[in-house]
């Protein structure tokens, strides 16, 4: 027993250098990593134990470490947080495939076969689309889109469901979808969530999620996007799915703030309605999370008045978009328009009130026709005051207005004969800021949530980041700032929504995500971040990298279709359920920054395992679908001090008998040695 003991640790123990050497190696003498720092980090500490700094980020370095000088060692050198050895890129979307552990599914490793979304239909609800893009064709060329529906279309059928004629045309036969160009030439973004969902062409290793799940896709102009017709384009993809008989899940990368924020709003009802066993709604969480989008406050009596005043990106003087306010109970408001100078707090301009009736009141106020407001600000302001479906006042302000100084600052007032509370929400475009004054409310990126992302017929997603850089089209490299790897993403909008439910459901990869683009967008030439374009019998077509939770939306969706190709029943608590139960939590999901990451990081690879009831092996430790070297590297890892993910440290006691230790990796060696 003793002479197997220590042969197994001196295996382990020449296999310990290469949980370092899964980074990627450059050169002889250093392995490439990131190092997070805080501010009382010195860059001569890190140099005097064998680190040298090739790059400096907000909040990080890039750095090549010594051979033989192990992570762990690093985080006791003052400010250094956190060392992660570098993973091997390529300049396409694999790191959302990687992240989101979705390349098992695809190669079938630890299932009964490969899953690629096959009879699944992934629907899209996007503007921008490239329906002929080679990223949404199959192996032989034709395009995997099998129906389209535009609404603002004038040249096709239109369709009719339920003896109800939509506007707009459909196209439902190969012959008519490849005379198609784009529903919108001023934009990538459907080609892109369709390219991440779904998208299949290999040469270059940007494919997406479900590369053999079939494509629905509606398209409408980005200046046009209403919930209305959202709602027609779900009852089309619905529609088609039952007359074809496959089960769909449906990517809708839209949202807005305007809304009750607690699941009645009318595009919630329509996804209540639609959704399901073989229905999924998956929707992007929203972009506002790193704002002051949402404010809670009160009306304490008649006598009382709520001021917010409204700041913009970058300190313009823009101010577009809109502000929408709601009394949680049937109480009555008023609202008007406000100027101050920021300097001295002075109001300057005040507009008439406008209250809310069942039947809406609407003003404009406008520079054209108001000699006061003229002096401060150009633009209008529409205040529209209703009381809503759901029995509660309401207004909606939508706003186009800029400033003729930068002193000026607009902002709005809100008082009641009642004692009421208030909570109010703006674009992103603008976000509340009281300037230093006391009288004016200051609000908070908790509860930025999309509005259509606060029901439980629909799984909301948010981002996280999987990249740092993109290689672009002139052969350098672009840096994109704030984008640490697998931190949240700064953007990432997060609830709780107004019924004290914590969203979004999952996290996935949404920053810097590389995905096909549009060949008829007329503003292709000047974007400077277009990626290397696939070129395919004489014809190019163009890459680009995005961020958004509209980016990590659809990798949920495509995980969904492979999910949904091994159970066609699957609904919208069922996925729910499966995320709670397999989505992993890392270090990087910690303290307050946990409510911003719902059931943590999407695994799609463990979502099918739960699926198809295959109880993972005790020994493998990072869960991913393998035994093999890399599980005993991080148990040995472990067993010398070192930093793992927590989910990892939680598999690595393989016999269950309360500790990590050589025990352990024996069971992992076991079991590599007889499979």
């Amino acid at each position: 027993m003793k002479k197997m003991f220590f042969a197994v640790m001196a295996c382990a123990m020449m296999m310990c250098g290469n949980l370092v050497a899964t980074a990627q190696n450059t050169g002889n003498d250093y392995y490439d990593a990131f190092i997070t720092v805080n501010d009382d980090f010195k860059d001569y500490l890190l140099e005097a134990a064998g680190v040298q700094i090739t790059a400096k980020y907000d909040g990080f370095y890039t750095v090549k470490i010594q051979k033989g000088v192990q992570p762990a060692s690093l985080t006791s050198i003052q400010g250094v947080e956190h060392v992660s050895p570098a993973i091997p890129l390529q300049t396409c979307s694999d790191s959302a495939r990687y992240y989101s552990r979705v390349l098992n599914v695809h190669e079938g490793i630890g299932f009964d076969m490969p899953y690629s979304g096959k009879g699944v239909i992934v629907g899209l609800i996007d503007c921008g689309f490239d329906f002929n893009h080679i990223n949404l064709c199959d192996a032989d060329g034709n395009t995997r889109v099998k129906a389209v529906y535009m609404p603002f279309d004038t040249n096709g059928v239109p369709p009719v469901i339920r003896n109800r004629r939509l506007p707009g045309s459909c196209y439902e036969t190969p012959e008519e979808i490849a005379n198609l160009t784009t529903d919108d030439p001023s934009t990538p973004h459907g080609t892109q969530t369709a390219g991440i969902a779904a998208g299949a062409y290999r040469e270059n290793g940007w494919y997406g999620m479900a590369p053999d799940a079939d494509i629905v896709a509606c398209g409408i102009p980005e200046a046009e996007l209403n919930d209305v017709l959202v709602a027609n384009c779900i009852s089309y993809i619905n529609d088609y799915a039952t007359r074809v008989g496959k089960p769909c899940v449906i990517n809708i990368s839209l949202g807005a703030n305007v809304g009750a924020h607690d699941g009645t709003s009318f595009l919630n009802r329509v996804c209540e309605q639609m959704s399901g066993p073989g229905r999924v709604f998956v929707v992007s969480a929203g972009n506002d999370g790193d704002n002051n989008v949402c404010l809670h406050t009160s009306i304490k009596s008649k006598n009382d008045t709520v001021t917010t005043l409204l700041s913009g990106y970058g300190g313009g003087p823009s101010r577009s978009g809109f502000i929408n306010v709601w009394a949680n109970e049937n109480k009555p408001f008023n609202t008007r328009l406000i100027v101050v100078d920021a300097r001295t707090g002075e109001r300057l301009y005040t507009s008439p009130a406008l209250g809310a009736t069942s039947a809406m009141l609407e003003t404009e106020i406008s520079s054209a026709n108001d000699t006061v407001l003229a002096k401060y600000y150009n633009g209008k302001v529409t205040i529209k005051g209703l009381i809503e479906y759901n029995n509660r006042p309401t207004a909606v302000c939508e706003m186009r207005m800029n400033a003729k100084s930068g002193n000026y600052v607009l902002g709005f007032q809100y008082y009641s004969p009642f004692a009421t509370d208030l909570t109010v929400w703006t674009s992103q475009l603008a976000y509340f800021r009281n300037y230093g004054f006391d009288w004016a409310e200051t609000g908070t990126s908790a509860g930025s949530i999309n509005d259509l992302a606060t029901t439980d017929s629909v799984i909301s997603v948010g981002s996280y980041n999987s990249r740092q850089t993109a290689p672009l089209r002139d052969g350098s490299i672009y840096n994109r700032p704030r984008s640490t790897p697998v931190e949240i993403s700064y953007f990432s909008a997060f609830g709780p929504d107004e019924n004290g439910i914590s969203r979004p459901d999952v996290c996935a990869p949404g920053s810097m995500v590389l995905a096909s683009a549009n060949r008829f967008d007329t503003n292709a030439p000047n974007l400077p971040l277009w990626q290397p374009s696939a070129f395919v019998n004489g014809v190019e077509y163009p890459y680009c990298p995005d961020l958004g939770t509209s980016m990590s939306a659809p990798v949920v969706a495509g995980a969904i279709a492979l999910w949904m190709e091994a159970n066609p029943e699957l609904s919208a608590a069922d996925v729910r359920h499966i995320l709670h139960k397999t989505s992993y939590k890392d270090n990087n999901i910690t303290g307050d920054n946990a409510a911003r990451w719902g059931s943590g990081k999407l695994d799609a690879s463990a979502g099918m395992r739960y699926i198809l009831h295959i109880e993972p092996n005790g020994c493998d430790v990072n869960r991913d679908g393998e035994v093999n070297i890399t599980d005993v590297n991080i148990v040995i890892t472990i067993i010398l001090g070192g930093d793992v993910y927590d989910e990892y440290r939680n598999n690595a006691d393989t016999n269950n008998d309360g500790e990590v230790n050589i025990y352990d990796i024996n069971n992992i060696l076991g079991v590599i040695l007889h499979s």
